[in-house]
């Protein structure tokens, strides 16, 4: 249902919703300080803040990119922990370790993966959901 103007209810109410998850995410990133055990918190609010809006677009296959893309990205944060240094120029070296440590210590992988592997299992489903229909009225029609 729209209302004056083209958007619908949904579109606002996923826009609204992101928003207020990516404005709490993103304040959380000051609040908390490397290492911190609540540290997840922020990087888990601010990638379920896309959830509204995949909610709002009712298109399955942007569950399962997202979800990839956020596996993929777990996984490359987690890489990222046993890159050497050693062939690097001693100029770059420093510069590499403190970007090392603070995707280690405020950018946990684990969230990242999980919460890919959520959407990509939501994205499956639901495109499952989609092709079934698809046969099944064709079925019928």
């Amino acid at each position: 249902m729209t209302e004056k103007g083209g958007i619908s209810k949904r579109t606002k109410l996923g826009t609204i919703l992101s928003t207020v998850l990516w404005l709490i995410g993103f304040i959380l990133l000051f609040v908390f300080k490397p290492n911190d055990p609540l540290v997840f918190l922020s990087d888990t609010l601010l990638l379920i803040g896309f959830w509204p809006l995949l909610f709002a677009w009712k298109a399955g296959w942007t569950w399962l990119v997202f979800g990839f893309l956020n596996i993929f990205i777990g996984f490359f944060l987690e890489l990222a922990k046993f890159l050497p240094t050693d062939t690097m120029p001693s100029a770059m070296q420093v510069a590499y370790e403190k970007a090392k440590e603070h995707i280690i210590s405020m950018h946990p992988a684990i969230v990242w993966i999980l919460i890919g592997a959520v959407s990509a299992l939501f994205g499956l489903f639901r495109v499952s959901k989609t092709i079934w229909r698809f046969f099944k009225n064709r079925k019928t029609g």
